[in-house]
């Protein structure tokens, strides 16, 4: 029994010309990078910054207030997000002076509708710091798959096409991270680093079957897509799961708090693996079979001439 993404990816694999295959996750892409650099040139940042990137302090308290409540109390105050989980409000403000943060620290502290009172301040050298080692730590993963890549297949064309889907996959995530207003920390970061690993497993299946097992090219590809794309589909599943318990439950079971990490880490992969079913299926494909026919092409004129 075939399964079911494989019926409606395969045939158009089959069909598709491989130019037209490769033009349609070029132009996802392609769109990606706009969306990066317009939101890089309007707000100096392709995806807003956490606090852990840019300093600010935090409080989390436990409070009966509302967010609507709470908002009124700092609106004096460069409050930038309440996160509320149950009786627990977790308040993020930008960088303050020492006069702001000691008039805020004094109105919390004093104030008998906050109790269980924790503060967690981020400076600002530090945050510049913990930029350079978050962005240090993802491009030396991606360097480490290309080193990977490179010696397990030797051959410059299909290396280059499975770093091409890898980038791919985490520029999308990026470009939609922007959109939708999901600030980089550092479990955004770990989600960003999870999907190299998550994108590269299904190009090194594709690659390996196409140039290192024998037979017909396109038994070897439809293959490695059956394979391929249930690992891919039980992945999102799971990461699916993960969404909408952490997203939504506390609507169908109150008192149950929501988890914006959660949400925001299944999010980005989710959108990582959507996207990388296009960058293997389509990208990847495309171009190794450009390559193999086209090797297969110059090794028929070379013996032509010979």
């Amino acid at each position: 029994m075939k399964f079911e993404l494989y019926n409606y990816i395969h045939p158009f694999v089959q069909k598709t010309n491989d130019k037209k295959l490769i033009a349609i996750p070029l132009t996802f892409l392609a769109v990606a990078i706009i969306i990066i650099a317009v939101m890089t040139f309007t707000t100096g940042s392709p995806v807003p910054l956490g606090m852990d990137f840019v300093g600010g302090t935090q409080f989390t308290v436990t409070t009966a207030l509302t967010e609507e409540q709470l908002e009124d109390m700092f609106s004096d105050y460069p409050l930038n997000s309440i996160r509320i989980s149950g009786t627990r409000a977790i308040l993020q403000f930008s960088q303050l002076d020492s006069d702001e943060l000691a008039s805020l620290e004094a109105m919390i502290f004093k104030n008998s509708n906050f109790k269980d009172i924790d503060e967690k301040v981020v400076a600002p050298i530090y945050s510049q710091q913990l930029q350079k080692t978050a962005l240090f730590a993802l491009i030396l993963s991606f360097i480490g798959m290309s080193i990977v890549v490179f010696i397990m297949f030797r051959k410059i064309v299909p290396s280059l096409a499975v770093i091409l889907s890898a980038a791919s996959d985490i520029i999308i995530p990026v470009a939609f991270m922007g959109i939708f207003g999901i600030e980089l920390t550092l479990g955004t970061v770990a989600a960003l680093m999870m999907l190299i690993g998550y994108s590269v497993d299904s190009d090194i299946l594709l690659t390996n079957k196409v140039l290192k097992r024998s037979g017909n090219l396109n038994d070897k590809i439809s293959g490695a897509m059956r394979t391929g794309l249930l690992m891919t589909t039980t992945t999102i599943a799971a990461f699916l799961s993960m969404f909408l318990v952490s997203t939504f439950l506390h609507y169908i079971i109150p008192g149950v708090p929501p988890i914006p990490l959660l949400s925001q880490i299944s999010l980005i992969v989710l959108i990582g693996l959507s996207a990388d079913v296009f960058n293997t299926w389509f990208l990847n494909t495309g171009i190794l079979r450009m390559y193999i026919n086209g090797s297969k092409t110059k090794s028929k004129k070379g013996g032509k001439r010979a």
